[in-house]
Order: C-alpha cells, then structure tokens, then sequence
C-alpha cells in the first residue's frame, strides 16, 4: 500500500512543496467601540467653544450614568476651524466651528444602541467607526493559527496523493502571515434631534494565515 506521508525529518536535498494554509474562528462580540462626536458652529469662538464643551460634558455624563467608567471614555479628536462666507467676489470670516470626538469602550454590546440614544439626546450629533471587538483577541487567533496549520497539511496531503508523491507530513518551513483586520462599520452621521436606530451586533471574524514548507521523495 502507498504510504502518503512519513515523519522522519527530510534531508536538506529533497525536493519541496510550499502551501498555503488559512484558518477562521467566528465568535460573538464582547466588546465594541464607538466614536460619538459633537459639532458646534458660532459667530464667536467663545461661544462655539463654550457650546461644545457644555454639550460634551452632559454626553460624558449621560455615559457616566449608564455605567460606562470614565477610563473607557476617551478624547480622540478636538479642532477648532473658522467658516468663511463668500460674495461678489469677496470672502469674510463668518464664525468658528468646534468638534470634539470621544471614543468609546463598551463592555456590553447590548448597550451600544442606549448609548447612541442617550449621546444624542444630550447634543452629540456626530458618530463614526463602530467596531465590535473581542477583549481576548489572542486566545481566538491561536485557535484560527492551529486551524490553519490542520489545512496546509490537509492541502499539502492531498496534493501529494493525486500527484503519487511521499509527503513528509511534518513541514521543514513555516511562516505565520499578516492577516487584514476587517474594516469597522460605519453607521450613518446622527442627526441631533434624531435617536439612534437599533445596533445588530455583528460577529467577529478572527482569521490566521501560514506558509508551510513540506518536503517530498520521488522514491516510495
């Protein structure tokens, strides 16, 4: 009977066979990120800076008030931009616009909507970047690491049987390969007078990547 693979570590002459091997874990999120933002537009700089950190401060706490700990909520992004108007040819400062981004950390994917609908309600008008996330990432992407392994040497075995070649089933090369992070969703910019719809918490897909080396013998 034709024996496919053999453990017995190749010599460095024999001749190779390079695959690529991928795994996937899926898991429910435990995690996720949300960026909440709030635009004030004035005449005056003072009072567009004024409005924006009276608006912002209510929104920390009505965060605050859902239990959301103030080291999980984080400034981002702060920019102060002047507008202009223009006419007949001309241009002329016409006020000063605030934003002022937060990021933040839920622990509870459940609360992501209350979230959006207590910010706005309390004058954030902007969102961007929701990210559902895994707080033990790692423990995923060793499990999606070792599926990847299983399936270059599944692929390499099977190329082996249909080409009749003796497979050393224990690779002599392997190679962990970057892995694209997917890209967060981004919800739609909230409008101020609006409440947030509903969030549909979205599954997390962990994948792994590897390049195994698999040497091979010509002789049964």
């Amino acid at each position: 009977m034709q024996s496919w693979h053999r453990p017995a570590p190749p010599a460095a002459s024999r001749p190779t066979l390079t695959i690529t091997g991928q795994g996937t874990v899926i898991a429910k999120p435990d995690t996720v990120l949300i960026a909440i933002g709030v635009h004030t537009e004035h005449h005056n700089i003072q009072e567009a800076l004024t409005d924006n950190a009276k608006r912002t401060n209510a929104v920390i706490e009505a965060l605050k008030a859902l239990d959301i700990p103030i080291e999980d909520i984080e400034t981002t992004s702060f920019s102060i931009r002047p507008t202009y108007e223009h006419h007949n040819g001309t241009t002329a400062l016409s006020g000063y616009e605030v934003e002022h981004w937060l990021e933040i950390t839920v622990r509870d994917p459940k609360k992501a909507g209350a979230i959006y609908e207590a910010a706005v309600a309390r004058g954030a008008n902007l969102a961007r970047g929701l990210e559902f996330r895994l707080a033990n990432e790692q423990a995923y992407y060793q499990q999606a690491l070792a599926l990847a392994v299983k399936h270059a040497k599944e692929k390499a075995l099977a190329i082996a049987r249909a080409l009749s070649l003796p497979l050393y089933d224990t690779p002599i090369e392997l190679k962990e390969q970057s892995s694209p992070r997917p890209a967060p969703y981004n919800p739609a910019v909230l409008s101020i007078s609006s409440s947030a719809p509903p969030v549909q918490t979205q599954n997390v897909v962990i994948t792994a990547v590897v390049e195994a080396v698999f040497a091979y013998s010509f002789i049964s």
